[in-house]
């Protein structure tokens, strides 16, 4: 332990002599405070701001965490300083781990940096907004269904997206769970995100009926929203509603024959209750430096067997693939999607679905097999992007920053032992 302190203390060192990442820090500082100025409609300016915030604290830091750990390895070996340590007692194991804990040092200084400047900003901002449409900085508590059942002989599935038609029998329960808030003036919000078909080309929108049931208090609530492609409809109830229970189940169902509702599993949220920005944003700046960690060990074990010019594309095409990986998991959905767009919708959603076109359909198998299993292999880092949450006001839950180490400590367990293998056959080589 001793010995990776003392390597973690050096490398640290190396690093904040490093003028590159005083160029990253200023870079990201300039950007941050340049949104400042960005136009804006009203009641979007924060929201741009906070946006700009977390991407360039993202962007500047994942590009400090690639370039510094991908060069300091062969650095090392080319300058003769590794093999002067060598000589020395510390082990292999010894020197990698001191070398990722030091980048570790690092970040944490860069995200402090960019953080509590990106904090500063927000909170003027905010404190400037006058117009009646900023609601000022809240982070609304959101509950995600706890089941999703479609029912109905004439519901279809095509790739993740579940299709149901008006007056066939079919409908979309969704169960929420664990709905409790102390302020009774708080009202319940239900978001409803879906895909639209008609077998009128011309309709737009569709009118959806929703049923909330309360099976504590045995009642139910009533209402029709209308519903288009891909916008959010929104519908709003008292906190009574709940009536001392803390279940709630949403039916939704198309009003007219001929008219298909896309379901997805988190086409359906409802938020209740709000919780404190600034605990929110400080779980923020924890889930985005759990990332850099985990580019931090991704660059540490290309440099054990990568030159530095092709570790840093090594790093960058991680990352951009991982950044893509709901795209490959998805490419079936995408592709029966475009292939339906391909048709003139004489027959509605369900016509496609039953009869896909021969190139769809080969299309499909020869590229979803294999961007599927690439996706698995490598580190999803979509599962660290909480740039939404902020931007929609929502609250990070605790699972979310829980299931984000997970991540990353699984992944940590994968490279770390195989950069000890791969730098030891180097050394002794």
């Amino acid at each position: 332990m001793h010995q990776t302190l003392v390597i973690a203390k050096q490398t640290f060192k190396e690093s904040v002599r490093n003028k590159i990442l005083y160029i990253f820090i200023a870079f990201g500082l300039v950007t941050i405070f340049c949104s400042a100025f960005m136009p804006a409609v009203s009641g979007e300016k924060i929201k741009i701001v906070e946006s700009v915030c977390l991407r360039s604290i993202t962007f500047f830091g994942m590009l400090a965490a690639i370039l510094l750990a991908s060069s300091s390895i062969p650095s090392d070996i080319e300058d003769k300083v590794l093999w002067t340590i060598t000589t020395k007692p510390v082990s292999q194991y010894s020197f990698i781990l001191g070398k990722v804990t030091g980048f570790v040092y690092i970040i944490g200084l860069l995200v402090l940096i960019l953080g509590s400047a990106s904090y500063a900003l927000i909170k003027v901002v905010d404190s400037l907004q006058k117009d009646t449409e900023h609601q000022g900085l809240t982070a609304r508590q959101m509950f995600e269904p706890a089941h999703l059942k479609i029912t109905g002989k004439s519901a279809k599935k095509s790739g993740n997206i579940h299709w149901i038609e008006g007056e066939k029998g079919c409908a979309s329960s969704w169960s929420f769970t664990g709905l409790e808030s102390k302020n009774t003036s708080d009202k319940i919000v239900i978001e409803s995100n879906m895909f639209v078909e008609s077998r009128n080309n011309r309709k737009k929108t569709i009118p959806v009926n929703v049923k909330v049931v309360n099976h504590f208090t045995g009642e139910s609530h009533r209402e029709t929203v209308t519903v288009a492609n891909k916008k959010p409809s929104f519908l709003r109830w008292s906190n009574e509603t709940l009536g001392g229970g803390k279940n709630l189940t949403i039916v939704m169902t198309p009003q007219h024959s001929g008219d298909f509702l896309g379901i997805r599993p988190d086409s359906l949220r409802l938020f209740l209750g709000n919780k404190s920005f600034e605990y929110n944003f400080l779980k923020g700046l924890i889930v985005i430096s759990a990332q850099f960690i985990l580019m931090v060990v991704i660059a540490t074990l290309g440099s054990t067997f990568f030159s530095l010019p092709v570790n840093i594309l090594f790093c960058l095409f991680i990352f951009f693939c991982g950044n893509i990986t709901d795209f490959m998991r998805d490419i079936s959905t995408v592709i029966t999607i475009a292939g339906a767009h391909e048709h003139d919708h004489e027959h509605g959603i369900s016509a496609v679905v039953k009869k896909p076109s021969t190139f769809v359909t080969l299309l499909n198998s020869i590229l979803t097999a294999p961007l599927t299993t690439l996706s698995y292999i490598l580190p999803n880092f979509k599962k660290f992007n909480i740039g939404n949450y902020f931007i929609e006001s929502i609250n990070i839950p605790i699972k979310r920053i829980f299931a984000s180490f997970v991540y990353m400590f699984l992944y940590i367990i994968f490279c770390l032992p195989i950069s000890f293998i791969v730098f030891r056959k180097r050394e002794f080589a």
